[in-house]
């Protein structure tokens, strides 16, 4: 695509380096590394982290090519490498502009949408709809940011007749660099709705703002006839769309049928969807395709056959101690590369395995095609390629990697139980064209569990950590609290992403849940807060390094060092008790604590820490202080008499955000990575990570009068629909939430218990929602909802999430 000094040249940036490569990829993030002999790693410093970090580790891969900013990297240290390097000022900057002159090579028809909700969607509905008569470039999943932007523009190669962007902004000034960057010929704009409203001062400067993107448009698509008279500067050709009486194109829907009335004439439609989100997307979609001269018959055809967006990716435990990734809602290779990423990043097991449907891409030849996904198994080293339709199997010699190929869906389903066993202790991503069929795979390849589900989104989960990591100075280690399933997210899977994201220590409470994540393949090290004494073979075997909180521990390790024959210095840390009073030496003790250390050569202090017990309730903060000073008092002492200097932390996730003079050069972050903040103004900044979720088992017309659960504790005054939940007290459905407690949401109602919560099931009154058995209920899907929990158990949020027992099926999921 281009050189490095190209690169240089075109964005006013310094080449430096002995070998000029040639780049066709570009990546910001080092996980998604696939190609690094063609790759450019842009590295970007932002408040919540810098990529400078990653760049040796990258160097360790492969990737030769990167684009740095000025100070913040030293690259002469390669000089004398193949290692080459573009300077610049702004990195981001200098990738924005890379991408809008790469723009400008193209001259064929680019759509650009906007928009508060929807974007994404009707981007992919767009490409189910053209994909047959364009070789479409479009953003990949929801790459619609500052960065999204280019790196998708930089997609664009010439093979492509028709591109699809994204643009999201969240603040003034952001709409202008995207749209020079996109240059649309047809614009959209979804909704104006509330999302990311903070970063304006008010709702017409937003519309103002993403309106920009219309500006320069041939013609611009808008939802909304209301917005028309707000519009501060009009597009060239505006077609406003809504239900009103005024919109150029107004919607009238009557399932299933949509009917679009213009001045050009009348238009029907039926439409697979009802919720008036999808007629909306749906009557845009339309609205384009008329606009790039398509007739009714083929909207028509296209419409009556779109698929539900998968916005994300699952994933769920499989058979055979397997790790299934679900995305076979769509098949191209742009998409595919996302996939092998996320394969490679939360695959824990032993082998890798790709389950494909044929590919569906136009503007590309099939040989080429197939090829090109051979070359990026083999790449991404697939263990096993499971080819699934004919023209994927008409291919298979391209296959270096060991492979097995079908002709469709059925006939792989049917010889499954004599490969089965081929799939054991692997990571499993099904990667299928939705006409395939592979939901009916996912089934069989899922371990069974109920109904009754905990879902993780890792996407949250590291934006909370990113914001933590933007309160913290270059210099400040970050460990993260995975203790209790990971405050019962799932300890392993969850150290697996922040593995992924460079954090820079884990700490468990036992021995076992460390051994864990060493059997996970989790590398990072591991600090274990209770280390009995029974688990000290484990700790040492499985290099795990002990928290040391009293003399009796002490003396038990040391004597164990000494039987299992170490020599070389062993790693601990040190627990200091400045106030809390729970564990930990005191300050009258470091005397002797010193002495002792200094007489066992093989122990070495790694960390020295303590624990605020008030670190979020300014009232104390007086004790606070007190506990700061003596911490220092004692780290001082110790770091003289040891004569090295070691980590030390005292803050937890409220001390991060509040006593910023105490973070020193670690800090330990705990239930504020799943999304609990300290108050109202963190919490705007945080995410929920996990939603607890159920299904209605059965619906019963009670009479009143008669009762409900053991013991007849729920009393029917009158005439009632009693909803059955296969959730229980061992599901962590605590029997203190039954009898009208507490409940769960049901199409939207909070729908109270009713009864004594049962071991495995529950039952909730449903007399005022209109729901129907298999309906979700949902426990908590958000903080304000695991604050409800939390006060009906007369307990904290912590409790809340740790009560999901193990049993309940976790899926992790990734936009």
């Amino acid at each position: 695509m281009y050189k490095l000094s190209q690169i240089a040249e075109i964005t006013d940036s310094v080449f430096k380096g002995k070998i000029n490569y040639s780049i066709n990829h570009f990546l910001n993030d080092s996980r998604n590394l696939q190609s690094p002999a063609d790759s450019m790693f842009v590295a970007l410093k932002t408040t919540r982290n810098n990529g400078h970090h990653y760049i040796q580790s990258l160097i360790d891969k492969g990737v030769k090519s990167f684009l740095i900013q000025e100070n913040e990297f030293n690259y002469q240290d390669y000089k004398d490498s193949d290692v080459s390097f573009v300077l610049s000022h702004n990195p981001l900057k200098t990738l924005q502009n890379l991408a809008a002159y790469h723009r400008q090579q193209f001259s064929i028809p680019v759509i650009g949408i906007t928009g508060s909700n929807g974007k994404t969607v009707v981007k992919e509905w767009l490409y189910q709809l053209l994909k047959k008569n364009y070789s479409i470039c479009r953003s990949p999943k929801s790459y619609n940011s500052q960065v999204g932007v280019p790196l998708s523009v930089l997609n664009l190669n010439a093979t492509h007749t028709l591109a699809i962007f994204e643009a999201g902004i969240s603040q003034t000034g952001e709409m202008e660099q995207l749209a020079s960057i996109i240059r649309p010929t047809i614009g959209i704009l979804t909704s104006l709705g509330t999302a990311h409203d903070e970063g304006f001062e008010s709702s017409n400067e937003k519309l103002q703002e993403k309106s920009k993107l219309l500006e320069g448009c041939d013609v611009a698509i808008i939802n909304g006839e209301s917005l028309k008279s707000k519009l501060q500067h009009q597009p060239k050709t505006s077609i406003y769309i809504s239900e009103g009486e005024e919109a150029d194109v107004k919607i009238k829907f009557n399932a299933p049928e949509l009917m679009l009335k213009s001045g050009s004439g009348d238009y029907k439609f039926n439409l697979p969807f009802t919720d008036m989100a999808s007629v909306s997307n749906a009557s845009t979609c339309a609205i384009v395709l008329k606009t790039l001269g398509f007739n009714q018959d083929f909207i028509a055809a296209g419409l009556g056959q779109l698929q539900p967006v998968a916005l994300r990716l699952e994933i769920k435990n499989g058979i055979h101690n397997s790790l299934l990734i679900n995305d076979f809602y769509n098949s191209d290779l742009d998409s595919f590369r996302i996939a092998l990423n996320y394969l490679q990043q939360q695959n824990r097991r032993q082998r890798k395995i790709v389950i494909v449907s044929d590919i569906e891409q136009s503007g590309i030849t099939a040989d080429a095609l197939y090829r090109n996904l051979a070359e990026l198994l083999t790449q991404s080293k697939v263990d096993l390629v499971i080819g699934i339709g004919r023209d994927i199997s008409n291919h298979k010699p391209l296959f270096k990697t060991n492979s097995l190929f079908f002709a469709d869906t059925k006939s792989f389903i049917g010889q499954l139980k004599f490969i089965d066993y081929q799939l054991s202790n692997a990571g499993i991503l099904l990667k299928g064209a939705r006409s395939f069929g592979f939901e009916n795979i996912s089934r069989l390849l899922q371990q069974k569990s109920h109904d009754t589900v905990f879902e993780i989104n890792l996407n949250k989960l590291t934006d909370n950590v990113n914001y933590y990591r933007s309160l913290l100075a270059p210099n400040v280690k970050l460990m993260c609290m995975v203790k209790a399933m990971g405050y019962g997210s799932g300890g392993a899977e969850i150290a697996r992403t922040l593995q992924h994201i460079g954090v820079d220590y884990l700490a468990v409470a036992y021995a076992d849940e460390g051994v864990e994540l060493r059997q996970s393949q989790i590398e990072l090290p591991v600090m274990v807060m209770n280390p009995e004494e029974d688990a000290f073979d484990d700790i040492i075997n499985y290099r795990l390094e002990p928290e040391i909180y009293n003399f009796r521990i002490l003396d038990l390790f040391i004597q164990h060092l000494d039987a299992s024959g170490i020599t070389e210095p062993y790693p601990i840390h040190l627990k200091i008790d400045t106030g809390m009073h729970r564990l930990g030496f005191e300050e009258r003790e470091i005397e002797r604590l010193i002495t002792q250390i200094k007489s066992v050569p093989q122990l070495r202090v790694r960390s020295v820490f303590s624990h605020l017990s008030a670190s979020d309730n300014p009232n104390l903060d007086d004790f606070t202080n007190e506990q700061i000073q003596v911490f220092e008092n004692v780290c001082g002492r110790l770091e003289k008499e040891l004569a090295y200097s070691f980590i030390k932390h005292i803050c937890n996730s409220a001390g991060i955000s509040r006593h910023k003079q105490a973070h020193y050069n670690m800090v330990r972050l705990g239930i504020g990575m799943y999304g609990i903040g300290i108050d109202e103004k963190e919490q705007l900044k945080l995410q929920n990570v996990g939603s607890l979720k159920t299904r209605i088992s059965q619906i019963k017309n009670i009479s009143g009068g008669q009762t409900v659960s053991y013991n007849r504790s729920g009393k029917i005054t009158e005439d009632a629909r009693i909803a059955t939940l296969p959730l229980g007290y061992a599901d962590g459905f605590s029997r203190a939430l039954g009898n009208g407690k507490h409940g769960v949401y049901i199409n939207g109602v909070f729908c109270k218990t009713v009864g004594n919560v049962c071991m495995d099931m529950c039952m909730v009154d449903v007399s005022a929602v209109n729901c129907s058995e298999g309906d979700e209920a949902v426990i908590f899907e958000n903080v304000e909802q695991i604050n409800r929990v939390a006060k009906a158990l007369g307990s904290i949020p912590y409790e809340a999430l740790t009560n999901v027992s193990g049993r309940v099926k976790r899926i992790y999921v990734q936009e």
